[in-house]
This record gives C-alpha cells, sequence and structure tokens, in this order.
C-alpha cells in the first residue's frame, strides 16, 4: 500500500532467476502489488545459449504464473555478455523460441535490453515486439535525464536507484508509454471488401480497434511489406487519425493506421 500511495502505478517483477529457480520474492510482491491496485507485469532474465533452453526458461515461467493475471507482458531480458559472442540469428531464434511459449500461453510478450544492445546486438527487423530500454547516466541519481530518452521502445528505465516507499533499498525506476488495458475488438456490422490494400512497412501492428491503445489482434497481429489485405471499413481514432479496419486471408480482422497502407 505504501508503493501505491508512492504514486507507483505499475511493478514489472522478476520471476525466475538463473537456473530456472523461482524468485524468492515473487509470490509476495505479486499478491502485494495485485492487492494493491499497482499493475503487474513479470520478467526473466535469459541464461539461454540455444533455442532449447529458451524454451525451458518459458516453461518455468509459466508454471510459476499458473495461468495468473498479469497487466503487463511477460519481458525477456537479454543482455547476458555470454549471449552476446553468439550469431545475430542465434539470438533471434532464441528470444522468438521463448516468445512462441509465452505467447501461445496467453501472454503478451515484450523484450528488455539496454540501448547498446537494441542498436548493435538485436535484429530488431527480425523482432518486430514491444521493447522496453534501459538508458541511465554513469552517474545515477535516481531522476529523469532527459537527453537520455531513448526515441525507440513502449518503455524506458531511466535509473537504477530509485527510491520507494515501502521497499528497502534501491529500486529499478521506469516510464512506459503504451497502455495495456484489456479493451475488446470493436466489430462493426455489414462489413464487405471495398479496397485492396498492400502494407508498405514491416511489423506493422493490427490492433483490436482504431488507436495505439488497443491491443494486437490474435492470430496475425503483425503485417510485413507487401502483404495484402482487404480493406473493410475505416473509422477515426479518438486523436481523429483514420485507420482502415482489415480482413486478412479471410480470417483475421482488424485495424491498421492509414499511412501503413496504399491502395493496389
Amino acid at each position: 500500500k505504501r508503493v501505491s500511495a508512492d504514486k507507483i502505478k505499475i511493478a514489472i517483477l522478476r520471476i525466475t532467476e538463473r537456473g530456472n529457480v523461482i524468485d524468492p520474492t515473487f509470490e509476495n510482491n505479486y499478491k502485494g502489488f495485485r492487492s494493491s491496485g499497482v499493475k503487474v507485469g513479470v520478467y526473466k532474465y535469459s541464461y539461454a545459449l540455444n533455442t532449447s533452453q529458451a524454451q525451458k526458461e518459458a516453461e518455468k515461467v509459466l508454471e510459476v504464473l499458473k495461468g495468473r493475471k498479469l497487466d503487463f507482458p511477460v519481458f525477456y531480458d537479454v543482455e547476458w555478455s555470454e549471449q552476446r559472442q553468439l550469431p545475430k540469428e542465434e539470438i533471434t531464434r532464441i528470444i522468438k523460441a521463448f516468445r512462441e511459449k509465452i505467447v501461445k500461453a496467453g501472454y503478451l510478450f515484450g523484450i528488455y535490453c539496454n540501448t547498446d544492445w537494441y542498436y548493435h546486438v538485436l535484429d530488431t527487423k527480425n523482432l518486430p515486439y514491444d521493447y522496453w530500454l534501459a538508458a541511465y547516466p554513469y552517474n545515477d541519481r535516481g531522476v529523469i535525464v532527459e537527453s537520455l530518452r531513448p526515441s525507440v521502445g513502449i518503455g524506458w528505465q531511466y535509473s537504477a536507484k530509485g527510491k520507494v516507499a515501502g521497499i528497502n533499498g534501491y529500486v529499478d525506476l521506469d516510464v512506459f508509454y503504451k497502455d495495456f488495458s484489456d479493451k475488446e475488438e470493436i466489430k462493426p456490422e455489414n462489413e464487405y471488401k471495398i479496397w485492396v490494400g498492400e502494407c508498405t512497412g514491416n511489423g506493422v501492428n493490427v490492433r483490436r480497434g482504431p488507436g495505439l491503445e488497443y491491443l494486437p489482434i490474435e492470430g496475425y497481429p503483425y503485417l510485413n511489406k507487401g502483404n495484402l489485405v482487404d480493406v473493410i471499413g475505416e473509422r477515426r481514432a479518438a486523436d481523429k487519425v483514420l485507420w482502415y479496419r482489415i480482413l486478412i486471408a479471410d480470417k483475421y480482422k482488424g485495424y491498421i493506421r492509414h499511412d501503413y497502407l496504399k491502395r493496389v
């Protein structure tokens, strides 16, 4: 409750340690934050050097969660020095192997790393997911240094030396720009194909409603450059930006921003 009173709205909890051992503080932290109205997500620091180990890490995370509700994603923390020695393609396979099991279990997925890893290690074009990025100064005093704010990502860890009421010692401090509130997909009536559109970008989210606040749809959450879709409607978001309602492969329906689609 003291944490909640200190205006903390989100807590991303470490769920397992090295060797896939459950973090001894996880259960109490999960129950405490949930009961105090603080939104909860989890992260797993990865020690996987191949896809099999990544799958085992994911399986342990799911075993600990036991289907419990999360408000934020399961973040895969990739920054281990030994992983950095791997080929970029292998790191991509490791992340995708972990993600596949997490998403299949019904949880949201994201990647946590520092900005060095984001720009110099990860193949972000082939990993078009939500990124939570760490960037704080050498002389870290627990305050935001605006010049270090990343221009990408859905969250920024700006300090490792924060102080929060109700928690002993230092904590990491973050700001998140994305609301993961579960919004139902908007489904207009009387839909029919108006025109065929071609996606103009890679890793473009197909969302449940017209706006960035909506989650990606299940089954086909992303489009890549050259993908063709049927446009079956249009709607403006709260900020007046135009979104097209689309049908993918005669099966999946969702919304995409107008500037990522061109007529064929």
